[in-house]
Formats: structure tokens, C-alpha cells, sequence
């Protein structure tokens, strides 16, 4: 009984064997690419590009592409057998490598060979011109490089151009002092940077010392008692002190070169004039000239830059500065002008004034006095009183109308009607034209403050009112 059973089972699996034979394609095989052993799976190209084959065998119909468009292959595809593919690479002109992938399918093979195409060697510098003040100073220069350089001061240039730091090839920012320039002229030195074939010039300008003469103070102010003044001044150059043509100011001392010192009298002002004279200090080569106004007051003085000032009829507030060296005290003729209240009547004070609306016609004016001990300063106002509006009618034939001329002190603004429904502002010489020549037209001109009108001439007018004017 055993032994049949062994024989069953093996009759079955004779039987799946079978079975098993009958379902397989005749003739299907495994797709194998195979790579010529020499070229590998790495292509390497320099920055230049060109042109390299690839061999390889393959039992099945294949395709191949790269995956950069700097990067191509050719043929593209083909049967089986054994083939050479030539791939060719565009040159690179960036300073980076790169990398493509050209991808080999036969049927569900695939193989993935790699290009490296090295990067073009760079050496730069983002700046190739540097300006140095005369004062000197460290500079930088920055290289953008992927290979490594050296760099060296021209010799004309290597005693006032140093660098802080050592060589060393991987630096990317290099460092160097500029000594002062102590000469007027300006000069250059070059940086040079190599790297085989590769190189840069950095070119640093420095500026020389400009001529100049410095005051230390341009105006002094000086009491009516007189005083010594002291002038300093700096400069790095020659230069002559003129004194003006007077007698009170006068030289006591004088100091030569380096930083300067002079020293200058100025008399007592006996006089009630304020007095202001100039010192010149003169290069004539370099054309420099630099003044020093001095100015002396009067003795006991209480000055206002204006006498008389104008107000319009509307009124509000007067400002002016009082400069004295004196305590003064203010007094106004006229219950219409009164001083401000909050502002001091001591030594250099600004005054402010009140002025009320004029209403009347007519100008009125009233005087402000500054005393102290004996001393007087009388200022005027004067406010002019209320416009009114005139009009004059002036009645033509002609074609074209060139308007009269308008005067007065106080005239304000003025509007022209030309008597055919057209007006305007009003400008002394301005003309008007009718389409409708020669018929009669009435020119009207409405103005505020006119006191005269004068016509260039009376052709083609029959009559002028002024009854309003």
C-alpha cells in the first residue's frame, strides 16, 4: 500500500513539471547591458567639453539620454549587439563643477552612467580700483577664487602699502595698510594676484594733503571798550595774514608755521556807529582766502535794523529784534499799537507788538521809543487804512483794446470786464480782440487802491466814467 502511494506523488509532480514548460514564451531572455570595462560608469570631461564614446553590449534593443541639456548622446538608440556612443559635452564657463547622468535602457534594465565636467580655474576680485583718503588706513580686497594664488605688492608701492596678514592660499579676504600720504600729490599702488596663468591688479589710489588754512572762528564780537582777540587757525601751507586799512585794529603778536596764533588789538569805539573791519589770510597759489570779520558796537547802543515799518490795515503783530548793550525801557505814542505781553525789555531781546485793525479810510502811523539814560531810539509805524474798490467804464469802438494803466501806493488786485461777456484778471498793458469789430463795447476795471489811470490813447472812445473810481 506504501508503494503505491510513492508512486502517485511522484506521477504528479511529473505531471506539474510539465505543465510548467508548456507556459514559458520560447526564446524570452533576461536583458543584460554590459559596459566596456576601460570607460567604467564615470566619464570625466574637462571644463572645455568635447566629445568621448562609451562602449557597451547589449542582448536586447536599447535607448539612451542625459538628463542635462549640456549634455547629449548619440545614436539614441539601437538593436542588440555591440555599440559605441559617442557623448559630448558643452564647455563651462562657471566656476563650479558639474555633473549629468546618461541613463542606458534595455528593455527593464537600466544603467546609470555618471559625467563630471570640471569647473573653469577663476581668480577675481570684486573691486579693481581702491581710493585711500591721505589719512591711510586698512583696506580690504575680496577674491572670489577656486584655485589656489598668491599675491605680492608692486615694489614702487611696497613701503606704504602692507599687508596685515601673512600668505595663505585659502584666504578669500585679504587685508593691507595704507600709510598716510604726506605729500600734496596723489600716487597709486597695484596688488597683484597670480595663479598660473590666471591673474588680477587691484590698483589703490591714495589722495595727497589738500592745501588748506582752517579758522578756528570766523566772526568775533567786540565791546565798545575794545579787547584783545586771539586767532587761531591751523594750516599746511604758507600764507600771509592781511590786516585791513584801519587804525583800531592792530597786530600785538605773530607766530610763525605749525598751528597758528595771532593775537590782534582792537581800540575802544568811542563813536555811537557800530564798526566791522576783515582779516585775510591769503595762499595766492592755491588761491585760498579766509576771513575773519570783526565787529565792534558802538558804545551805549540800542540798535534796530529798521526805523520805520509797515503794517497792513488788518492789523496783528510786529516782530522785530532789539540788539543793545544797555537796559532800555519801551514806550508807544498810540492806544492802538501796544507792546506783547511776555517779552523783556533786557539787553539782546526780540519785541513783539499788537497792531489792531485800521477800519478807517485813511493811513495812520505811530512811534515806538527805546530809552535808557539819555539814549533814544524811535521807531516808526506806519499802517495803511482800508481798500476800497473802484471802478472806471470806458466806452469804444475799437477792434482791438489795450487797457489803461493803473496806479497807486497801496493798489491791490484788479479784474477787467471787456464788455462782450469775457473778463479777467487786470495786468497794466494787456489787449483784447472782438470778433465784432467796431461796435460799441463798455470796458469795465474794478480795482483796490487805484489812485491814477492813464490811457496810451483815445482813438475809438466816446466816453470814460469815473464817478466810482
Amino acid at each position: 500500500m506504501k508503494k503505491y502511494g510513492y508512486l502517485l506523488i511522484g506521477f504528479l509532480l511529473l505531471a506539474w513539471t510539465a505543465c510548467s514548460d508548456d507556459n514559458k514564451e520560447p526564446g524570452a531572455q533576461t536583458p543584460v547591458i554590459t559596459l566596456d570595462s576601460e570607460e567604467g560608469e564615470q566619464l570625466l570631461f574637462e571644463n572645455t567639453g568635447g566629445s568621448r564614446n562609451l562602449n557597451f553590449s547589449t542582448n536586447v534593443a536599447w535607448t539612451a539620454r542625459a538628463d542635462q541639456e549640456w549634455c547629449s548622446v548619440s545614436p539614441a538608440s539601437g538593436q542588440a549587439g555591440n555599440h559605441s556612443l559617442t557623448v559630448t559635452i558643452e564647455g563651462n564657463d562657471t566656476p563650479n563643477e558639474r555633473n549629468a547622468a546618461i541613463i542606458l535602457q534595455a528593455g527593464t534594465t537600466t544603467k546609470r552612467i555618471v559625467v563630471v565636467q570640471k569647473q573653469k580655474d577663476a581668480l577675481t576680485v570684486t573691486s579693481g580700483k581702491i581710493e585711500v583718503a591721505k589719512a591711510g588706513g586698512e583696506i580690504a580686497v575680496e577674491v572670489q577664487a577656486n584655485v589656489a594664488f598668491d599675491y605680492e605688492v608692486e615694489e614702487a608701492a611696497s613701503d606704504w602699502i602692507v599687508p596685515v596678514q601673512t600668505k595663505a592660499l585659502e584666504t578669500t579676504t585679504l587685508r593691507f595698510t595704507v600709510k598716510p600720504n604726506e605729500t600734496e600729490e596723489k600716487r597709486e599702488g597695484k596688488i597683484l594676484l597670480s595663479s598660473g596663468t590666471l591673474s588680477e591688479t587691484v590698483t589703490v589710489y591714495q589722495s595727497g594733503i589738500v592745501p588748506e588754512i582752517v579758522l578756528t572762528k570766523n566772526e568775533y564780537t567786540v565791546g565798545s571798550d575794545g579787547e584783545e582777540i586771539v586767532i587761531e587757525l591751523q594750516s599746511n601751507i604758507d600764507y600771509e595774514m592781511r590786516l585791513p586799512d584801519v587804525t583800531w585794529i592792530t597786530q600785538a603778536d605773530t607766530r610763525a608755521l605749525s598751528t597758528y596764533t595771532h593775537r590782534l588789538t582792537v581800540a575802544p569805539n568811542d563813536g555811537y556807529d557800530l564798526r566791522t573791519a576783515e582779516i585775510h589770510f591769503v595762499n595766492e597759489a592755491e588761491k585760498i582766502d579766509e576771513v575773519v570779520t570783526v565787529t565792534q558796537v558802538q558804545r551805549d547802543a540800542i540798535l534796530v535794523a529798521k526805523e520805520t515799518y509797515e503794517v497792513s490795515p488788518a492789523g496783528g503783530n510786529l516782530n522785530f529784534s532789539v540788539n543793545t548793550n544797555v537796559t532800555f525801557e519801551v514806550s508807544v505814542s498810540a492806544d492802538w499799537l501796544r507792546q506783547a505781553t511776555g517779552t523783556r525789555a533786557l539787553q539782546e531781546v526780540p519785541l513783539s507788538f499788537v497792531v489792531d485793525a485800521n477800519e478807517a479810510l485813511e493811513p495812520r502811523e505811530a512811534l515806538i521809543t527805546l530809552t535808557s539814560d539819555g539814549l533814544k531810539q524811535t521807531i516808526r509805524v506806519v499802517q495803511s487804512g482800508v481798500q476800497q474798490a473802484g471802478t472806471v467804464v470806458i466806452v469804444h469802438t475799437n477792434t482791438v483794446f489795450t487797457a489803461p494803466t493803473l496806479t497807486g501806493p497801496s493798489l491791490g488786485t484788479a479784474r477787467i470786464n471787456w464788455g462782450d461777456g469775457t473778463e479777467e484778471d487786470y495786468a497794466a498793458g494787456i489787449s483784447h480782440t472782438y470778433e465784432d469789430g467796431g461796435t460799441q463795447h463798455a470796458v469795465s476795471i474794478e480795482s483796490e487802491g487805484a489812485e491814477e489811470i492813464s490811457l496810451p490813447d483815445l482813438v475809438g472812445v466816446s466816453s470814460i466814467d469815473l464817478s466810482d473810481f
